[in-house]
């Protein structure tokens, strides 16, 4: 997966301003409330762009407004009929806070009768839920997704995101560690979570130096709960993380020091740690339009966050207690992933099976007896 160079454009409109936060409601799980955003006057540029967009991937080089999001909100619904649902449930994250709170989900699903829910504590345990209707979609990098597959899992991707830089996981040690850099670490422990692909750019760079786990070095496989705790107590030398707002505030703090990050122009960067939105299999295929409509929601909304960045981290942090600073931090190792996929479906699918030959060789959580069949890695009514 090539990827674009990442162009990023402030828009003019403060959110503060445009979106009247004074006012704002909102009630997580249940849709924004509020309808203070329906009243922003859009000019026939934003409508012009808005109706270029539903018909192409959003990029880095549109400038998202609150008017193009209001005028694709309601190009949305002219262009789908949507089908017939209560309620759907959607894992946490910065675009699905935003748009809760501004009633963005309401303004696109109500006329539908379909309110968003919003399901806290997703990560790891998304094929269980999806099983049990309690989970229709979910963002987390391709590694996990391909696992899960791979273990038989009844989901399908319908949504893929630009390759990362290789800012998006770092290895860190504590700030008295005497080792400087990531070969200085032979011999040590290095930890990071199995179920994250932040362990798989972790590999990638141990095998780029000829190590050999268990001789050179010594792997521990430490929860992304529990990780930050086994550096400080220094029962492990370092660990390989995405710098996610509560571990960045231990860099931005100086309690930890950065030596490494993903391998640049590897196999991470340049598809493996690709994010991807999925969802159950029937699920998908009986929603598509309602899904299609608001995956561009979602590529518009994160295109928003990450050019509105002052605004829109400090909107979150009045609903994930995290700090501003840390957030726009992650946002900005993580830039590239906010946006969608523009290579074409094949090579997607060679790029994507590239990675699992790689996965299949370097891990054992893959094997070539579990290997997904390339032609069901994206499900087609989503990638055109």
């Amino acid at each position: 997966m090539k990827k674009n160079s990442l162009v990023t454009k402030l828009a003019a409109l403060g959110l503060s301003a445009a979106l009247g936060l004074a006012g704002c409601g909102g009630q997580s799980g249940n849709g924004g409330q509020n309808s203070e955003v329906s009243d922003v006057a859009i000019t026939a540029e934003e409508e012009a762009l808005a109706k270029e967009l539903l018909d192409r991937n959003v990029t880095a080089n549109d400038v998202i407004t609150v008017g193009v999001i209001e005028s694709a909100i309601a190009q949305l619904k002219e262009k789908y009929d949507f089908e017939e649902l209560d309620d759907l449930k959607i894992g946490s994250g910065g675009w699905v806070y935003l748009s809760d709170k501004y009633g963005w989900f309401t303004e696109l699903l109500g006329d539908n009768n379909t309110k968003v829910s919003i399901v806290e504590g997703a990560v790891g345990n998304e094929v269980q839920l999806m099983e049990r209707n309690e989970l229709h979609l979910m963002n987390r990098m391709l590694y996990p997704y391909l696992l899960y597959r791979a273990q038989g899992g009844d989901i399908t991707a319908v949504e893929l995101s630009e390759d990362p830089a290789p800012g998006i996981v770092t290895i860190l040690v504590a700030k008295d560690s005497p080792y400087e850099t990531l070969e200085d670490l032979k011999g040590g422990t290095i930890a990071s979570w199995k179920a994250g692909c932040q362990y798989v750019a972790l590999i990638e760079q141990t095998i780029d130096l000829g190590w050999t786990e268990g001789v050179d070095w010594t792997y521990a496989n430490v929860s992304n709960n529990d990780i930050k705790t086994a550096l400080e107590a220094g029962e492990v030398d370092a660990i390989s993380v995405h710098p996610f707002a509560n571990i960045n505030n231990e860099i931005i703090s100086g309690n930890f020091r950065e030596i490494a990050n993903a391998k640049a122009d590897g196999v991470y960067t340049n598809y493996g740690g690709a994010s991807v939105t999925f969802a159950p299999s029937e699920f998908a295929d009986s929603h598509v339009n309602l899904i299609k409509a608001v995956l561009k929601l979602r590529q518009l909304v994160n295109a928003y966050i990450i050019q509105n960045p002052e605004e829109t981290a400090a909107v979150l942090e009045t609903i994930t207690r995290e700090p501003a600073e840390n957030t726009i931090w992650y946002n900005n190792r993580s830039a590239e992933t906010f946006y969608s996929a523009s290579a074409p479906l094949s090579q997607l699918v060679d790029d994507t099976d590239n990675y699992q030959n790689w996965l299949i060789e370097n891990t054992e959580e893959f094997t070539a007896e579990g290997r997904v069949d390339k032609d069901t890695f994206f499900n087609p009514n989503f990638f055109e």
